[in-house]
């Protein structure tokens, strides 16, 4: 029995040891994986203090939010749209945050617009204070409109639609704020913006982009036509020169066969007497030349019977 219970105790006790290693193992883990949570925490606090405090960073990540959209839907910067283009007006420089190339010489004017502050507060704050902050949202979001429209960035184009377009980077952002003031869409359209997300952006850069290679096959098929046109005058002066040479050749067989007949008739006969005579001519006798019966060939179009144009060509 002691021999026995003393195996027993040596069994719990490496059990024992055993467990302990493993609890400081987990422990040891716990501890990591709340070290690298509060880490993304702190990183996340940051990046949302920065997009909330500093609206340079806000602007900088509407503009690449809207230059991600333009590219993915396969317009390329400085070809099919200019980020950032300054022009100088009466009231000063205004520079949008890109101007996109439309076929037929037109432009469209897009400015990006991010509105974070109010937003982010309300989804921070209570149930109750939620409405108010979403409220504050919606009117900033107005007041960008506004300013937006008041800035008129297409009456500085003759080829420009009469509005622009106010990107916001975010499908939520515009809900939030028309949930809360359902008139903000009308508004902005009576302020001549068109409120744009990722999703209507797509559309309307997929749109100009469908256009733009619509417009590059008309261009080449306007190239098309003109170089078969050139082709066919081409072959047209082709066929007169061909013409000529056919002419030159019927002419120059039937001079020959001319001047064949009157050398049969004037000169050979001359010759065949003086072999009558018996006078000495030599071992060679005089060959007949005979006339050439060819003539140059017409096409189908050019032969007489041009009704029956398979009999002619044969």
């Amino acid at each position: 029995v002691g021999a026995r219970l003393k195996a027993y105790e040596e069994q719990v006790g490496a059990l024992e040891a055993k467990r302990v290693d493993a609890f400081g193992q987990l422990t040891g883990l716990i501890e990591s994986m709340k070290a690298g949570q509060e880490e993304v925490r702190r990183e996340a606090q940051r990046l949302g203090n920065s997009l909330t405090n500093a609206p340079k960073a806000r602007g900088r990540w509407g503009e690449r939010a809207l230059q991600n959209v333009l590219e993915q839907c396969g317009l390329a910067e400085h070809t099919d749209f200019h980020l950032e283009h300054s022009m100088d007006t009466e009231e000063g420089r205004l520079r949008p945050d890109a101007i996109v190339r439309v076929p037929g010489q037109k432009r469209l004017v897009i400015d990006a617009k991010v509105s974070l502050t109010h937003y982010q507060a309300a989804f921070e704050a209570e149930e109750a204070d939620k409405p108010l902050h979403l409220d504050r949202h919606a009117k900033a979001m107005k007041n960008h409109v506004q300013t937006l429209g008041s800035k008129s960035y297409q009456s500085q184009f003759d080829d420009a639609p009469d509005y622009v377009v106010m990107f916001v980077p975010g499908e939520h952002f515009v809900a939030a704020a028309l949930e809360a003031d359902p008139d903000l869409w009308d508004f902005a359209f009576r302020n001549k913006v068109l409120l744009a997300t990722p999703t209507n952006l797509v559309a309307i850069a997929r749109t100009v982009a469908q256009v733009w290679r619509q417009d590059t096959i008309a261009r080449e098929a306007i190239e098309i036509g003109k170089a078969g046109a050139e082709l066919y005058d081409r072959l047209a002066v082709a066929a007169e020169h061909l013409k000529r040479v056919g002419g030159g050749l019927e002419t120059a067989v039937s001079n020959y066969n001319k001047f064949v007949g009157s050398f049969e008739r004037n000169v050979l006969t001359s010759g065949r007497r003086l072999a009558d005579k018996g006078i000495e001519i030599g071992k060679r006798e005089i060959e007949p030349v005979p006339l050439v019966e060819s003539a140059p060939r017409y096409t189908a179009l050019d032969s007489p019977d041009a009704e029956e144009p398979r009999e002619a060509a044969e």
